[in-house]
């Protein structure tokens, strides 16, 4: 019996799916409006993940036209049959709708997209034999809830679907609340077992299970659900659990991963985005899925693992793989330069800011705990009117900026902070020209922002101010998104050095 600690993908990573290929395991997640997209991670045993690669790094895996545009990536399934990986998901930017990736190697390289269908979301493959079903979400214009789960047979080769969807669920609600989304169908022994997501993502969010002995249904609902939720432990460390993706290790022990947030203390809000969770699955006697204890998780949790025996899986390591990404793909002329030790950013000449929706350039890296710094020096005084330095980034309306500029012949360092429609501006004369290094403290409720003489290494910090986490949390900013550290250049040629990311190792899990 070991004790692991949940999270066990830390910082942003909402809407997991799982498969297993022998002993190992690998691991999608949703990377929104990020790139590069949908972060594939592998482990042995379910607990340590490294990402080895990404599904979606062209626009011709993204947009229909294959030239580059927006992206949103919603809730990928990605499963293994027969030697090759497949990945299903959805693109919600400008109606692009959902495809499906495939690749020999999860690392990569993936095709380009088969494009599927441009109705509903949150697609799901599964293979029975020589029949793949695609299963997803369907919406009914000016209903409430999301209307029902829908599914036909697919021509994996092709993408293209041998029938019209049908409905497999009753109605337009889910068998908990009003709606429905998430499917994964899994057929295990002689039963269809068909879990999905309802009550939302946010704090009403949970899992729940039907079975059939047709993949066609009719379902009959498991009569303890929610098999998962935390909508009723008020004050709970951890919330918004559901999402879920069942799946089995070598041994026969099931497991869970599923997405939840993580608050301090009582706090109605969270700042580290969706993460992944993992609970063990059990079956009772009539042959129900039982996950974690009360339908529920904690932070600790005791079980017996997978023995976990080799975790590198072959990749080319890379700045992105090591956590990395940015808003748009990376504009030409930027460089990222990891050594292990430190990462060098240079961003080239751009107008963007911040507040144009991250499309200039930025990159970023998720907070990953609520004790951590982040911080970077900036070697030389940036030209008129560029600026340079680091940010916490929500949202392109919440964010705090600490950056070095020169204004008026002076140079200067400006800590600024925009929540909504309020901005603030606080400024500081710098002396000498020298290089300065640039801090950001989360202390759990709060950021500290700081700057010193990077030249001399026996420079005290200088605290320049303080920041809300609240406010750069996902309630504050109405987004689905996360808490990220970046390193920003405005205007023109930014160069950081030294950029480095402190955790708290004693959170780290085990």
């Amino acid at each position: 019996m070991t004790t692991y600690r949940n999270p066990v993908v830390r910082g942003v990573s909402p809407d997991p799916s799982v498969c297993r290929v022998g002993e190992d395991f690998f691991l999608a997640t949703s990377s929104l409006d990020f790139w590069p997209g949908i972060p594939i991670r592998h482990s042995t045993d379910l607990v340590r993940w490294t990402v080895i690669g990404h599904a979606v790094t062209r626009p011709a895996q993204y947009r229909r036209d294959g030239r580059p545009g927006p992206l949103r990536l919603y809730a990928p399934t990605l499963r293994y049959h027969e030697g090759r990986f497949y990945l299903a998901c959805t693109n919600v930017a400008d109606d692009q709708g959902n495809f499906i990736v495939y690749a020999d190697d999860p690392a990569g390289p993936w095709s380009d997209a088969m494009w599927v269908d441009g109705e509903g979301f949150d697609p799901s493959l599964t293979f029975d034999a020589d029949t793949a079903y695609y299963t997803r979400r369907t919406v009914i214009p000016g209903k409430e809830g999301s209307g029902p789960l829908v599914q036909a047979e697919i021509d994996i080769h092709t993408g293209r679907l041998l029938s019209t969807t049908r409905p497999i669920t009753v109605g337009e609600a889910g068998w908990c609340s009003n709606d429905i989304e998430g499917p994964h169908l899994y057929r295990i022994g002689e039963w269809w077992y068909l879990l999905a997501a309802e009550g939302g993502t946010w704090k009403g969010h949970m899992a729940t299970v039907a079975r059939s002995r047709s993949p066609w249904g009719p379902f009959e609902s498991c009569p303890r659900n929610p098999v998962l939720t935390h909508r009723h432990r008020v004050g709970h460390p951890i919330q918004s659990t559901g999402h879920a993706d069942l799946v089995d290790d070598a041994d026969g022990r099931w497991w869970a991963v599923f997405l939840g947030t993580r608050h301090l203390g009582p706090t109605a809000w969270h700042h580290l985005g969706r993460e992944t969770f993992l609970t063990p699955v059990s079956w009772d006697d009539e042959g129900w899925p039982v996950m974690g204890d009360d339908r529920g998780t904690e932070l600790d949790v005791a079980a017996v693992l997978p023995p976990g025996g080799n975790t590198t899986w072959p990749h080319r390591p890379s700045v992105w793989t090591a956590g990395w990404s940015s808003r748009q793909p990376p504009v030409d002329g930027s460089e990222l330069t990891d050594t292990g030790q430190t990462v060098s950013v240079r961003l080239p000449q751009h107008p963007g800011r911040l507040d144009d929706g991250g499309a200039g350039p930025a990159v970023f890296l998720p907070q990953p705990e609520f004790d951590c710094a982040f911080s970077a020096t900036v070697p030389a005084p940036p030209s008129a009117p560029a600026a340079a330095g680091i940010a916490v980034y929500a949202a392109p309306d919440h964010h705090y900026d600490l950056l070095v500029s020169v204004e008026d012949g002076e140079r200067r360092l400006t800590l600024s902070k925009r929540v909504g429609d309020l901005t603030d501006r606080r400024l500081t004369t710098l002396t000498g020209d020298g290089a300065v290094g640039l801090r950001i403290t989360a202390e759990g409720a709060n950021y500290s922002f700081a700057a010193r003489d990077a030249d001399d290494r026996r420079a005290a910090w200088v605290k320049i101010g303080t920041g809300l986490a609240r406010l750069v949390s996902a309630e504050a900013s109405a987004s689905y998104s996360a808490a990220r550290f970046a390193v920003v250049s405005h205007e023109s040629v930014g160069t950081l050095t030294d950029v480095s990311l402190h955790r708290d190792r004693s959170e780290e899990p085990r």
